[in-house]
């Protein structure tokens, strides 16, 4: 009874209460030049928005704000009521930039006056989502956005199908939070930063393990890990391994007593600090590829589970024919491949790059700016 409850409850609020809260404060103008950057998932300001929240706040001429829904980090209670606080600043916001889906914002009637700007938080297109992804979306979770920014012409027809757009609406100009790769003070920056803050000497070369979570994001959990002592015994003496969890992920790995000088949890770093000091990368099925390929380094799959994981998610490409790198299925597999680094590994990650990624050139955010301003 108190599901159903719960559930007559939440279509009153998405079918009924927030269209109608939304309609009655869109009475007022849009101010124009009015900015609001929405974070569906987090509690603070990602790196999604970070450049282009910067960039804006430098123009005198504008205001820009930024509303938190938290729908990972908060409680249910919590997210209806940030949803609530929420309404009036959109109502009244010219420009409104999201980087994911929102059951919330679906249900609103957006005014034309506004112009809502989609920079998905993934680049390049790897795991099926939105509206071809396997789960099959039962509520509408996208609007009619006035663009989306992606990062290459070659997932233009992905996006717009997974989203329910126009393809004219898909623009390839680039993903904002990628320009970082492409300034070599950040890039040094972040590797002394984290040499110095692990102890890592500059004779070890940094691997970074960033799996991707599995199950859903609000129940997420970390996938099974390597045998950290087994890759202690093998790689030890040349390299150190930096664990990055997915943010999701709440649950963080005990490290091995025998370890502690090998592995490290890294997972309160930034992604993009780990990738520019790292010298290669380990993942599973992590977007962070498309990223990472922008800097040319190696990467290795540890695909453990990869038919159940394929069944769970699907690609939109033959994982095996995909993937920049040699794919493997055990720690055994795994320690071999990176002690016998193939020649041709690099080159794979070069035309990679230059199939997703194509429109990541360090000159993105200027270019959005530029779109949203003269749309």
């Amino acid at each position: 009874m108190k599901k159903v409850l719960k559930n007559i409850g939440k279509t009153a609020l998405f079918r009924c209460i927030f269209p109608l809260l939304y309609t009655w404060y869109s009475r007022k103008p849009v101010q124009k030049n009015r900015v609001l950057f929405l974070e569906i998932r987090y509690a603070g300001l990602t790196n999604n928005f970070t450049l282009l929240y910067e960039e804006f706040c430098k123009k005198e001429t504008f205001t820009v704000d930024v509303s938190f829904l938290g729908n990972s980090v908060f409680s249910y209670k919590d997210y209806i009521k940030s949803c609530f606080e929420m309404l009036k600043p959109l109502a009244v916001s010219e420009y409104v930039f999201v980087d994911e889906s929102s059951n919330v914002l679906a249900a609103l009637p957006i005014r034309k006056e506004t112009k809502l700007i989609q920079t998905w938080h993934g680049c390049g297109a790897f795991k099926r989502f939105g509206y071809e992804g396997t789960a099959n979306l039962k509520e509408k979770y996208y609007n009619a956005y006035t663009f989306t920014t992606v990062s290459s012409p070659a997932v233009v027809d992905i996006y717009a199908k997974s989203m329910g757009q126009d393809r004219k609406s898909v623009l390839p100009i680039g993903v904002s939070r990628t320009d970082v790769f492409f300034r070599q003070e950040y890039i040094d920056s972040c590797k002394k930063q984290i040499r110095s803050s692990y102890g890592i000497g500059e004779e070890q070369q940094i691997i970074l393990y960033a799996p991707t979570f599995r199950g859903n994001v609000q129940e997420a959990r970390s996938p099974k890990l390597p045998d950290w002592q087994k890759m202690y015994q093998n790689l030890g003496k040349q390299y150190v391994i930096l664990y990055k969890a997915h943010p999701a992920v709440k649950a963080l790995p005990e490290i091995p007593d025998a370890c502690v000088d090998f592995f490290y949890d890294a997972s309160k770093e930034e992604i993009e600090s780990l990738m520019c000091a790292s010298d290669l990368c380990i993942t599973d099925y992590s977007s962070l590829i498309f990223e990472y390929s922008l800097l040319k380094k190696p990467m290795y799959f540890y695909a453990y589970d990869y038919k159940d994981y394929v069944t769970e998610r699907g690609f939109y490409y033959t994982y095996d024919e995909f993937v920049p790198g040699s794919i493997y299925y055990n720690e055994e597999e795994l320690i071999k491949g990176i002690l016998e680094e193939k020649e041709d590994s690099l080159q794979k990650v070069v035309e990679f790059r230059e199939r997703f990624m194509s429109a990541c050139d360090g000159h993105a955010t200027s270019r959005i700016i530029e779109k949203v301003l003269n749309e």
